[in-house]
């Protein structure tokens, strides 16, 4: 720096900073110090003037591109904001802006030609960008870090831009630009972030010796580069705030350094350049403790994703990493050149990223790897670099390394590190062995105190620059060596290798040899160690002492521990015998006068002793093989060395072993055995060292047997259930492990074969496992074999031994110990196989299955064939008795069947004769078939599944068997399939049968369906044994053909037999036939015999649909009415399909034709003659049935027949009259029905009308009725365009009706039925003839009626066809004047009947749709009945209606319900009204409260839509109902009906709970979002939907919250699960709340609110925002007001009154009144208006007739706001109090203000 005359104040640091951040290029002058003259003391002394100072011009910025080269002018708009955002502070802003200039521009430039506009500005903007590029590649965040690194390298993917970056840094940038730059863009290579140093390439892009293609940095670039790095890794918060500065000031002074902090300048090394001494030679490096002191305090606007720590050590990563680039690329180029790297790598600070403690114990500052383990891997790699590639230029460093590495190494804590530096550590102390003498010697330098602090003087040295003083160069070295490392080496061994054993322990022994004798001898005490290096073993051991090895690899760490112990003794023990150091001078270990072999031998007898004592112990964890081997290997090293050695070792050990084997201590003798044995494997067989092994064997092998054959022999009490004496497992653990050796020793064999034999029994009893084992080793095969016949025979005999001696049988044969040679001689095992079995089937003992699937699996060395032949019979035989049980219901277990299958399983896989031998195969297969694919369909209710075993077993054998026993197997399984059609006793349906056909599974042996479906013949001889007539006679309302009731008796007693399904035998025939012919149509079309069968069980389906409580004959009550649906829509299906007849016009013909003759046409088709055959068969019984489905067949074909075929068909049912006049009815009513109108059909029916005058009287019962029934048939459609009769026909028939009804014959109910049917379609043609027969219509209805009721289901016929013909003749009325007249006279007494046969309630309510129909029907009429007939006894009498099995029926009845509800209410409201005596109680019908206390809230999900429940849901919808328009006493008395009964708690919020999902919480509960709860529409409730059940059950709590408030809030309070309460209130303030809250509000907005609250100075305001109303009474100009507010969860928590004004009412009447209110609104269930209404009573009343005060002139009090309350006795005027004492002081007398006197 130049000197100048005069110094600045500011010292040489605060100048040099002042210069860092000014970034100037030129030196720093010093202003000159300007001396000012003194003023003398007191002499013209002025006050002194405040002048303005202007503050320091902060220095310059670095200026940006756009504007100093004017690039802002020059660049697109777009592209100018993008660049402008890059600059900007925000990260978010920062992102997209990169994202927005990689995507939008530098994307797109990659497919541009060379000279394109776009490439251009590119090109133009690349200052810009360049400018940039520091901050973004060390930006804090990385997702920036990651995008510009992206950016750049697309920029330098396009060849234009690439070559123009590397021309602006060579010849355009600055020294200072090319410097931030190229290192930026070199430290972005190496960031720590991966996904960064990948996008940059840098190995791609830049190198430090020539290289084509890339930026080449070398001379001035590399200087700056070196720099660049050297201010990151020592000051990398100066370097980020040089590159980020948040803003400019002045130059200030610097915070103090700490007094221990080495000077800056001190820590740097001179640049080429005084320009970069300037500015980079002094970085602030960090002292202790000196977190506070930080380099300025940013200012960000963003939050950094990095603390202030993480980004210093990841600036220092990175030029770390750059200067191990550096390295790495001159050596693989070959060169050699290091001494501009020197003074980097030479700076102690780098080093200290070394270390993890904040105190650097080899320089005094903190050190760079303190808290940071990626800093300290960085360093130990670069360290790597140096080792592998610069060793020999790397001698200058080696003092400073060797300090710093043995300082830092043995104390990292982090395990990461650890193995990062194992090799560079480890290489250095190899390559460098001095390195201890050197750290030993070094002693650190105390910083003198005149060095510390920054002086003038400091400015005299030119800027030269010192060494740290931590620097251990030669002159710091000490001449008494010190053991600072090696205090620490021993410290780490005392921690376990600092926690990494398994790394660790392999290099201790690496690390002691490079130890020099002189600092191992140095370390120890001098007199006290029977040998040297003793404070090295007790460290070593100390690791074990403190625990430090216990973790989850603790036998693996103390393996290790074992190894590298063992190694350092010999390493001892060898360095003591050689006696001189690799250093070839003379060990120091020993001193003066100590015998090298005497410590050697002390140290062998310690250590070996130590390590058995802890192995004995078990405080030292290592596997007996594991120990055994590394004792073995050390004692043959000792061996090798000197034999004296190895006797030492053996001596320490012997004794011990053989003292532990006479303990008995099977734990410790596998240690004992392990170790002989290791030993005796190692060493050769003639040496000493084996001799001496085979001695201890023979006496450790000896005493063992000694001891065995006492405990076996001697003692008596060894028994079963004993434990066994130790001595024998340590015999085992013998056996096993020495095997052959053992055996090969005669006299050692033959005791053991005696011992064995002797104590066969015990040894079952308590070790088995020694005889396994001896089987296993034993290699006399005669002996083995005797021996293990007799182990079978001695199980056979005792079931207790067998269960403890067999399991360790098995488990060695399993593992294959046994020799093969051991198998039964004959059956001597067959009495444990027999017993296994028997324990097997009776559960008797657990272990049993297992025991026996293992014997069969190894039989060969238990069982004989014969003996496993007779388990597998003896398996299927059950097995197939177990598949019966369970197919028959007769059990439900399915565990005996997996145990079976788990025998014969095992038995098959042992014995493979079972796929050749076709009998067993036969009583085998055809079970297992059905277990593995029939039974499993049938959800048998197990947790076990056999299916799986079952099927592979099937699988298994397919593969092996012969294809004849296939066949045999699969006929008998077709066989037993067929028969299961018509089992209805068994588990599988029909449908499961044919599904498991159909599977493919049996295709090998089913060609054909018919080979398991039933036949035609035994479908049809089962056919006629069934009912062929109606269940009822009320079928005839839903079926015109069913006969009168007089012809047939309906069903009776009992149902069918059917399976569980429901089905009968013949039902589960024909569902099979279905299910198969649905499936292949095309057999259906081949088979139409079937649809008859089809047809007849549907008509039996439909039946039992509508009549479910009368027996079926096919069908059981069982059955699900899906079942009975799906028939029906499937047979619809398939008729459709199959009676599809061919285009010939001659069909119908040929088919009548053939029906006349009973023949067969050989042309008629297959549809064709099955309808031929049809009507031949229905002619012989002519029974309903055979009806019917010929019906339903005519049905389909007479759709498209014309005219003349109808004739054809018309002409069959004539010639059927007398023969078949059933059949002849279903004829005639099919061609009415479906055909067109032929000629013949009209001729018929007038011949049937004018038939009626022929029949007399006492004929009406037989042929009359006949002949109505066939008019009936030809009645058509009402709605049709043709004429039923002509009139003058029609008025004859009447007139023979009406002779038939005036003779003296009875007529039959049947009779007057029919009839009234025929009058049903003559009322239209006589509805404007007047005459006699309207009063013969009427007298038949009312005699209809009358005979008529819903209890008798006989006359449901009749009821409904006279309702019928009501509901006609009401249509005709509304046009007909003359009629409605005629009506009007005879309507009452109709309409009474009718109304009392709908009110009566029926004894039988179980489900009919005849009844329902009926019931419907006359609804129907009743609720349009004329106001008069409806009562308040209507609701009571009719409310049964509501649990009507049919829902029309339940909600036409609500409507009735509900007219008359209010019939009710407005009765009870006028008996209330005008009782005087309250001796009228308003309560609820009793006939409705027992409906009401059904109790349905227990529902299932599949009744919720039932008919109960809809039942209930419209009982209470009733209930609600009588409150509207109710009076307050009225709803009051109903309120207080429903609170004694307790039905709203016990029964109602049940109901609701349930049926919305309340109980599983809010989350669960059913959603209301988008329905609206205030209305719902009964007649739009659809019966099988749960959603309807849903929404009409919110609206259902939508009314009680209207009408009874109090009583939910009453069940609230007093239940007790808070969590359910929780629910409700919360799901009522979000559904309810709002909706009641607005209809509350809105009703007192109402007109009819407002006419009922208008009054005088009387005013009501809604504020609907806040749910408040307020009712205010003005008085004098003064208001009496009051406030009710609505909560937000009203009505479940009560309206609050307040007093907001109160005027001229005496405190308690107000409180009366409010109580009142809030009686009204909470406990009677009133409204917000009846409330007000009862306020706006009071109000009025209280200040009706009140005058004014006679002094004030008002009736409200202006000082109190009392009324006039004191009189005068004379006048009678009333005066305020106030007012009157005021006039008593003003006037100075008492007497009355009006009339003078004495006011008392």
């Amino acid at each position: 720096m130049v000197k100048s005359d005069k110094k600045s104040s500011a010292s040489s640091a605060t100048r040099r900073k002042h210069a860092r951040k000014a970034g100037n290029d030129e030196r720093i002058l010093e202003l000159p110090k300007e001396k000012r003259p003194k003023k003398e003391k007191g002499k013209n002394k002025e006050p002194r003037k405040k002048v303005y100072i202007p503050p320091t011009k902060p220095a310059p910025l670095q200026q940006d591109p756009l504007d100093t080269l004017g690039l802002a002018h020059q660049l697109p708009a777009d592209l100018l904001v993008v660049l402008k955002s890059i600059n900007k502070k925000d990260t978010v802003t920062k992102t997209k802006a990169l994202d927005e200039l990689q995507t939008g521009w530098v994307d797109r430039a990659r497919g541009e030609d060379d000279g394109s506009a776009l490439l251009e500005t590119l090109a133009l903007m690349l200052p810009v960008w360049l400018h940039h590029v520091p901050v973004l590649f060390l930006h804090a965040s990385r997702a920036i870090r990651q995008r510009a690194a992206a950016l750049h390298a697309a920029l330098l993917g396009v060849p234009r831009l690439h070559e123009q970056i590397y021309f602006y840094l060579r010849e355009v940038a600055s020294e200072d630009q090319a410097e931030n730059i190229i290192g930026s863009w070199c430290m972005a290579g190496r960031d720590i972030d991966r996904a960064v140093a990948a996008r940059i390439a840098l190995d791609k892009n830049i190198s430090v010796v020539d290289s084509p293609n890339k930026l080449v940095v070398q001379g001035t670039l590399l200087a700056s580069l070196l720099s660049f790095v050297q201010r990151a890794v020592l000051d990398p918060a100066g370097l980020y705030l040089y590159l980020n500065p948040v803003f400019a000031t002045a130059p200030s002074t610097p915070s103090t350094p700490h007094r221990n902090s080495p000077n800056p300048a001190k820590m740097m090394a001179k640049t080429q350049k005084q320009r970069a001494a300037v500015r980079t030679a002094s970085p602030r490096i960090p002292s202790k403790r000196d977190d506070d002191e930080e380099v300025g305090v940013r200012q960000r606007a963003d939050i950094d994703e990095e603390s202030e720590t993480d980004r210093k050590a990841r600036l220092r990563v990175g030029g770390l990493g750059v200067l191990q680039w550096i390295l790495d690329s001159r050596a693989l180029n070959g060169s050699k050149s290091f001494d501009d790297l020197l003074p980097v790598l030479s700076n102690p600070a780098l080093w200290s990223a070394l270390h993890h403690a904040e105190a650097c114990p080899f320089v005094d500052v903190e050190s760079f790897g303190f808290g940071q383990p990626a800093v300290r891997t960085a360093a130990w790699t670069l360290l790597q670099v140096l080792l592998q590639r610069w060793k020999a230029e790397m001698e200058t460093l080696v003092p400073l390394l060797s300090v710093a590495i043995l300082r830092s190494a043995f104390v990292d804590p982090d395990t990461l590190v650890r193995k990062a530096m194992l090799r560079p550590w480890l290489t250095f102390l190899k390559e460098f062995p001095r390195a201890w003498q050197i750290e030993a010697a070094f002693v650190p330098e105390k910083a003198d105190e005149d060095d510390k602090s920054d002086t003038d003087s400091d400015d005299e040295d030119g800027g030269e620059t010192k060494e740290p003083a931590a620097h251990p160069s030669s002159s710091t070295i000490s001449t008494k060596p010190q053991i600072r490392a090696y205090a620490e080496f021993l410290q780490y061994l005392e921690l376990g290798c600092a926690g990494v054993p398994l790394d660790g322990y392999p290099t201790v022994v690496i690390i002691l040899s490079t130890i020099p004798s002189s600092i191992l001898a140095q370390s120890d005490p001098s007199s006290s160690a029977p040998y040297p290096t003793s404070s090295f073993f007790q460290s070593f051991w100390a690791a074990i002492d403190g625990h430090a090895l216990s973790s989850l690899t603790r036998s693996a760490a103390s393996a290790a521990f074992l190894a590298s112990l063992l190694e350092c003794t010999t390493f001892i023990i060898r360095r003591l015998r050689n006696g001189t150091h690799a250093d070839g001078q003379a060990s120091p270990l020993l001193g003066e006068g100590e015998d090298a072999d005497k410590a050697a031998s002390a140290l062998l007898e310690e250590q070996y002793k130590k390590v058995w004592d802890e192995l004995v112990s078990k405080r030292l964890r290592v596997e007996d093989v594991t120990a055994g081997e590394s004792v073995a290997k050390n004692l043959l090293v000792l061996s090798t060395i000197e034999q004296v050695l190895f006797d030492t070792a053996w001596n320490a050990l012997a004794p011990a072993l053989t003292a532990q084997i006479e303990t008995a201590d099977p734990v410790t003798s596998s240690l004992v055995f392990s170790m002989i044995k290791a030993v005796r494997a190692a060493s050769d067989t003639e040496s000493h060292v084996r001799s001496v092994a085979d001695g201890l064997f023979r006496q450790v092998s000896g005493k063992v047997l000694s001891q065995s054959q006492l405990a076996l022999v001697g003692d008596a009490s060894l028994a079963r259930g004993n434990s066994a004496p130790p001595i024998l497992s340590v015999l085992v653990d013998m056996v096993a492990m020495f095997r052959d050796d053992l055996f090969q020793e005669g006299d050692i064999a033959k005791t053991l074969d005696k011992l064995v034999d002797q104590s066969l029994v015990k040894l079952l009893n308590v070790l088995p496992h020694l005889l396994t084992t001896y089987l296993s080793r034993r290699d006399d095969d005669e002996v083995t074999l005797r021996l293990w016949r007799k182990i079978l025979t001695a199980t056979s005999s005792d079931r207790e031994l067998l269960y403890a001696s067999l399991p360790p049988l098995l488990d060695a044969a399993e593992r294959g110990a046994l020799p093969v040679h051991l198998a039964p001689s004959q059956q001597e095992f067959d009495g444990s196989i027999h017993d296994l079995f028997t324990d097997v089937l009776g559960g008797q003992n657990s272990a049993s299955l297992s025991l026996l699937l293992r014997v069969v699996r190894n039989s060969r060395h238990f069982v004989v064939d014969v003996s496993l032949d007779t388990l597998l019979q003896l398996a299927i035989s059950d097995l197939r008795e177990s598949f019966l049980a369970i197919l028959h219901y007769q059990d439900n277990t399915s565990e005996r069947l997996t145990v079976l299958l788990d025998v014969i399983v095992a038995c098959s896989e042992s014995h493979h004769a079972l796929a050749a031998d076709g009998e067993l195969s036969l009583s085998l297969l055809p079970t297992v078939f059905s277990l593995a694919y029939l039974l499993p369909r049938c959800n048998i209710p197990s947790e076990i599944h056999f299916d799986s075993s079952a099927r592979n077993l099937w699988l298994s054998w397919c593969k092996k068997a012969r294809v004849d026993v296939q066949g045999k197997v699969g006929e008998a399984i077709v066989e037993q399939f067929k028969e299961a059609i018509c089992d209805t006793t068994i588990r599988p349906s029909p449908q499961d049968i044919l599904q498991t056909t159909a599977d493919g599974s049996l295709g090998l042996f089913v060609d054909n369906l018919d080979d398991i479906l039933p036949s035609r013949a035994h479908l049809d001889g089962m056919l006629a044994r069934l009912r062929a007539d109606p269940a009822h006679p009320s079928m005839a309302i839903l079926q015109q053909l069913t006969p009168p009731s007089s012809s047939f008796d309906g069903a009776k007693g009992f149902a069918c037999e059917c399976d569980q399904s429901g089905l009968s035998a013949y039902a589960r025939a024909v569902i099979a036939l279905l299910s198969a012919y649905t499936d292949n149509r095309q057999t259906a079309k081949a088979n139409p015999w079937a649809l008859r069968h089809f047809i007849a069980l549907a008509l039996y389906a439909d039946e039992l649909l509508h009549l479910p409580a009368l027996p079926s004959p096919v069908f059981s009550r069982s059955v699900s009415s899906a079942t009975l649906t799906d028939i029906g829509l499937r047979v619809q299906q398939l008729a459709m399909y199959m009676l599809l007849i061919p285009s010939d016009p001659k069909w119908h013909s040929r088919v009548v034709t053939a029906a006349l003759d009973g023949k067969p046409d050989a042309g008629l088709d297959g549809t064709a003659r099955f309808v031929s055959n049809l009507i031949k068969v229905a002619q012989v019984e002519d029974t309903y049935l055979d009806s019917q489905i010929l019906y339903i067949v005519l049905q389909h074909l007479l759709g498209d027949a014309n005219k003349e075929e109808g004739d054809h068909w018309m002409t069959l049912a004539r010639k059927l009259e007398k023969k078949a006049p059933q059949l002849s009815l279903a004829i005639i009513l099919a061609v009415t029905r479906f055909g067109p109108e032929p000629p013949r059909l009209d001729r018929y029916r007038n011949e049937l009308a004018a038939g009626a005058l022929g029949v007399p009287a006492h004929k009406a019962n037989v042929d009359g009725l006949l002949l109505l029934r066939r008019l009936v048939a030809t009645a058509p459609d009402p709605d049709s365009d043709v004429v039923f009769l002509p009139q003058p026909r029609a008025v004859n028939f009447m007139k023979a009706c009406q002779q038939w009804i005036a003779s003296d014959e009875d007529l039959d109910e049947d009779v007057e039925s029919e009839m009234t049917a025929v009058f049903f379609h003559l009322v239209p043609i006589l509805q404007n003839v007047q005459g006699s027969h309207w009063d013969l219509i009427f007298d038949v209805i009312e005699t209809n009626l009358e005979n008529s009721s819903f209890e008798d289901d006989e006359s449901l016929t009749l009821l409904w066809r006279t309702i019928r013909l009501i509901q006609v003749i009401q249509d005709l009325i509304t046009y007909n004047k003359a009629l409605r007249a005629q009506w009007q006279e005879r309507q009452s007494s109709i309409l009474i009947l009718l109304r009392d046969i709908v009110a009566l309630e029926p004894k039988n309510a179980t489900f009919s749709t005849p009844r329902s129909v009926c019931r419907e029907a006359a609804l129907s009429i009743v609720q349009n009945m004329p106001p008069a007939l409806i009562d308040h006894e209507t609701l009571p009498k009719m409310v049964h209606l509501l649990f009507d099995p049919s829902p029309n029926v339940q909600k036409m009845a609500y409507e009735l319900m509900r007219e008359a509800a209010k019939k009710r209410t407005e009765h009870l409201v006028i008996e209330a009204g005008v009782d005087t005596q309250s001796t009228v109680k308003p309560q609820l019908p009793v006939e409705l409260v027992s409906l009401l206390q059904q109790s349905l809230y227990s529902l299932d999900s599949s009744d919720r839509t039932g008919s109960k429940t809809l039942g209930s849901l419209l009982a209470w919808m009733t209930t609600f109902d009588l409150f509207f328009n109710a009076s307050m006493k009225v709803r009051s008395g109903y309120t207080e009906h429903l609170r004694d009964l307790g039905l709203v708690a016990s029964h109602f919020i049940p109901l609701i709970i349930d049926l919305l999902d309340l109980h599983g919480g809010t989350r669960k509960s059913f959603k209301l979002d988008q329905w609206a709860v205030d209305e719902f529409y009964i007649e739009l409730y659809e019966a099988d939907s749960p959603l309807s059940v849903r929404l009409f059950t919110a609206h259902l709590y939508y009314r009680a919250l209207l009408t009874t408030s109090s009583l939910i809030r009453a069940y609230l309070e007093s239940c007790r699960d808070k969590s359910l309460v929780t629910t409700i209130t919360s799901y009522t303030s979000t559904f309810f709340s709002p909706v009641i809250t607005g209809v509350e509000l809105a009703r007192v907005r109402s007109p009819e609110a407002a006419e009922e609250l208008n009054a005088e100075n009387f005013s009501v305001k809604v504020v609907g925002v806040v749910s408040e109303v307020t009712a205010s009474y003005t008085v004098d100009e003064q208001k009496l007001e009051v406030t009710l507010k609505v909560p937000g969860d009203w009505p479940l928590h009560g309206i609050e009154i307040k007093e907001s004004k109160r005027v001229g009412v005496a405190e308690a009447r107000w409180r009366g009144w409010l109580l009142a209110m809030q009686q009204i609104v909470s406990a009677q269930n009133g409204h917000i208006v009846d409330a007000i209404g009862l306020y706006k009573k009071n109000v009025v009343l209280h200040f009706d007739g009140q005058v004014e005060c006679a002094i004030c002139y008002s009736i409200i009090g202006l000082t109190d706001g009392d009324l006039p309350g004191k009189a005068c006795k004379t006048c009678s005027n009333r005066f305020h109090a106030s007012c009157l004492f005021k006039w008593f002081n003003t006037s100075h007398s008492t007497s009355c203000p009006l009339c003078r006197s004495e006011f008392m």
